[in-house]
């Protein structure tokens, strides 16, 4: 007859990352792009097939336009056509971010992210607590 004992430990991503219910976490900033010129015909589709797919469209008009920047991968291939690059400008919103967060599956990903926040609110409110009693404790010193 064998006996056997097993152990137990509930830990959090703060102790290791195995205990993280997140597989993969990252942000980018949101792609813009600008057609300083209309393309049409040929180099519409040149322009078009520079992007990612759906990024750039191309009307009944057959004129290229920006359909979808947010789906840019960023690749800048159409830096390889240098008659065409000149009149597109590629840079991002420094104010927009785009965030992808990948659950291992213990939580849904929605889950995880509003947790997220949960957690920063937490942190600012006890920061503006902490500015404040400081704040108060400075004007005493001044008083006194």
């Amino acid at each position: 007859m064998s006996c056997c004992s097993c152990h137990c430990v509930k830990g959090i991503g703060r102790d290791h990352a195995k205990f993280s219910p997140v597989a993969t976490a990252s942000y980018r900033l949101l792609p813009v792009i600008t057609l300083k010129r209309q393309f049409c015909g040929k180099q519409a589709e040149i322009v078009k097939d520079s992007f990612s797919k759906g990024v750039i469209g191309i009307g009944k008009d057959g004129v290229a336009f920006v359909k979808d920047a947010r789906s840019d991968a960023c690749s800048r291939n159409i830096l390889r056509h240098e008659e065409l690059a000149k009149d597109i400008e590629l840079s991002r919103r420094k104010d927009h971010f785009i965030f992808s967060v990948e659950s291992t599956g213990a939580l849904k990903s929605s889950e995880l992210v509003t947790e997220a926040c949960k957690v920063m609110e937490e942190k600012c409110h006890r920061l503006k607590e902490a500015l404040l009693s400081k704040l108060g404790d400075l004007r005493c010193q001044t008083r006194g």
